[in-house]
């Protein structure tokens, strides 16, 4: 694996030399490019100079922050590198939260696995098997792609898991969206039947990406010349809510009187 980020991770005046990797992997088949219809080539998107009227090279691209519409205030690489932030070089934890206080889902982006330079394993390991016996996790912010990012760092089997969380003001309120309507206690009852019919020990890893299977046999009929057969998707019955739910229980084997 490569690392991403390469810093230390601070617990008050103990600083641990670590490294960041990227704990999952977006799967995809490949890009699904643009293309012209007519001639079917590639749609390409230059960088191109409106004022200079041409295509410029990557050299020649800097960063810019737009103050209003047509003006920016143009920003190099090197003042970017220069900027000093310690979240930048280090994920200095400024304290510990439990971690029941992250229920809400809203909260989290990105997952990272944090590893030890070798110099640094006896600490790492100590803190995380401290953290994992009280079940905490550590808030702290990180520097990375450009823009500063609140995270916290939990234990995860033998390391630690950075998680990037959004800021609170990034969090949308959901209440024009709530609804309110009555249901009757026998509903209820139908409903809480089938959750708990169908409450089970499920295994996360038994599950694939059939979009991603569909469409790499598309891609091959695609190149041999065959022909796919696409199944047939049935359209779902308008169904009364109590009707829906019985044969639901029923379909399940788990049918109430």
């Amino acid at each position: 694996m490569r690392s991403i980020w390469k810093g230390s991770l601070g617990f008050g005046m103990v600083a641990i030399p670590i490294k960041m990797y990227v704990a999952a992997d977006d799967k995809r088949v490949g890009l699904l490019h643009n293309l012209h219809s007519e001639c079917k080539s590639r749609l390409q998107q230059p960088k191109f100079c409106p004022t200079c009227s041409r295509q410029i090279e990557a050299t020649e691209v800097i960063k810019g922050f737009e103050v209003d519409k047509e003006h920016y205030i143009p920003i190099t690489e090197a003042e970017l590198d220069n900027l000093k932030l310690e979240s930048c070089h280090s994920i200095q934890i400024e304290g510990f939260i439990k971690a029941e206080t992250l229920e809400d889902p809203r909260w989290v982006k990105d997952c990272y696995f944090l590893s030890p330079d070798e110099t640094g394993a006896k600490a790492f390991v100590l803190f995380t098997k401290a953290m994992q016996g009280l079940g905490v996790l550590g808030v702290s912010k990180i520097a990375i792609r450009e823009k500063e990012q609140l995270c916290v760092v939990r234990p995860f089997a033998d390391i630690l898991l950075l998680q990037t969380l959004h800021w609170t003001d990034e969090l949308r309120d959901w209440g024009e969206l709530s609804v309110f309507v009555s249901v009757s206690d026998k509903e209820m009852q139908m409903a809480t039947a089938l959750i708990q019919a169908m409450t089970k020990d499920i295994n996360l890893g038994q599950y694939k990406d059939e979009y991603r299977e569909a469409l790499a046999n598309l891609i091959e009929a695609k190149l041999t010349g065959s022909v796919l057969e696409l199944p047939v998707i049935a359209k779902p019955k308008e169904m009364d809510i109590a009707d829906a739910i019985m044969a639901s229980l029923n379909a399940i084997g788990a049918g109430v009187s």
